[in-house]
């Protein structure tokens, strides 16, 4: 089982199949996928779009579990017996249980906690360590008519603590990416608002190493400097400093992907007498319109929707979308209501007609 951000259950299932190629896919819910797999999960464990991966030890198909039912069914099961030898495998000395309903980490009665530990202890031979273990064990409820009992395979120290002010986590980037479905003979990127580069950074580790061109701009200096230091080795990357509204580096239907996450607010504050966030917005997707190629398509996070619906209802080339399905992908990012809003060109279109 792994859990990833909520809104990419439409390109999961092809990203691990990518990833992990044996995994059998069982089941997809919102944010969490269930698969099975046969020998070694080092591919799916280090697939770098999910926040954790486990191993399910024993799962119930129902509405009404209760922890104290689930630790009372473990600990009178052989269950954890059945996979020791795959827990001691990582050598681990101390473990930590964690209860988690509806993706909250909850808090438990102390005695259910100790009989989970006890459990545990006796039958992988590790010490319970609440506070700096080396393995975790949850037991986990959902909304949906499942709840488990797993081993935590992921040990992924936090990024949250390392991303710089606006910096996207990699598991988010990784989706947005794949949501904006590249297919092999698309070989033309553009970031307009590349901010760190870590959009631009994902398209070309996905690319491995084919040709392709990335264009990667932004209208701070500072940024530009940075994506110019962070590219200089990297063959096909164009990096420029450019208003995301005039993007006349590029050529007209030149770009296969638009893939970007523009401002949400702050851009308003810094810039009056600009139109503010809905000024920029329009003029962001007229410069798209532009530079994106006939068949084409345009991946925006954003948290401002309303705002951000509107510019694309006003726009001659991407107004029909708003009813296409698929159009909006609502998720969370850092606990904040969002989406990536995916655009397209139609194949018909030229420039010169329209």
């Amino acid at each position: 089982m792994a859990t990833f951000a909520p809104g990419f259950e439409s390109v999961i299932g092809g990203i691990l199949s990518e990833t992990a190629p044996a995994a059998r896919i069982e089941a997809t819910q919102s944010g969490m996928i269930l698969f099975s797999l046969a020998g070694n999960p080092a591919a799916a464990v280090n697939a770098p779009v999910f926040n954790n991966v486990f191993l399910v030890v024993r799962d119930w198909k129902k509405h009404d579990m209760t922890f104290p039912a689930m630790v009372n069914t473990i600990v009178r099961s052989d269950s954890l017996a059945r996979i020791a030898a795959f827990v001691r495998s990582f050598r681990h000395k101390s473990f930590r249980v964690r209860f988690s309903k509806e993706n909250q980490f909850v808090s438990v009665d102390k005695k259910l906690v100790e009989s989970a530990e006890r459990h545990i202890a006796s039958v992988t031979g590790m010490l319970p360590d609440r506070v700096n273990p080396a393995c975790e064990f949850w037991f986990i409820i959902r909304r949906e008519a499942f709840s488990c009992f797993s081993f935590r395979l992921t040990k992924k120290q936090s990024t949250e603590k390392y991303l710089r002010q606006g910096e996207l986590r990699p598991e988010l980037v990784q989706l947005i990416v794949a949501l904006s479905a590249p297919g092999p003979e698309d070989s033309v990127f553009a970031d307009p608002f590349a901010g760190y580069g870590s959009i631009p950074s994902r398209i070309l580790a996905n690319r491995k190493g084919q040709a392709c061109t990335v264009y990667v701009s932004d209208s701070d200096p500072r940024r530009v400097a940075d994506l110019q230091s962070r590219f200089s080795g990297s063959p096909g990357v164009v990096v420029r400093k450019a208003d995301a509204r005039d993007l006349s580096f590029i050529a007209d239907a030149s770009v296969h992907r638009i893939i970007t996450d523009p401002p949400w607010g702050e851009w308003e504050q810094s810039s009056p007498g600009s139109g503010g966030l809905a000024g920029l917005y329009e003029g962001m997707l007229d410069s798209f319109a532009r530079i994106l190629a006939p068949g084409g398509r345009v991946c925006v996070l954003s948290s401002a929707k309303r705002e951000m619906e509107e510019a694309v209802a006003k726009n001659p080339v991407f107004g029909t979308c708003a009813v296409t399905p698929g159009f909006r992908t609502d998720i969370l990012v850092n606990g904040k209501k969002s989406a990536v809003f995916a655009l397209y060109k139609a194949q018909e279109y030229t420039n010169e007609t329209h």
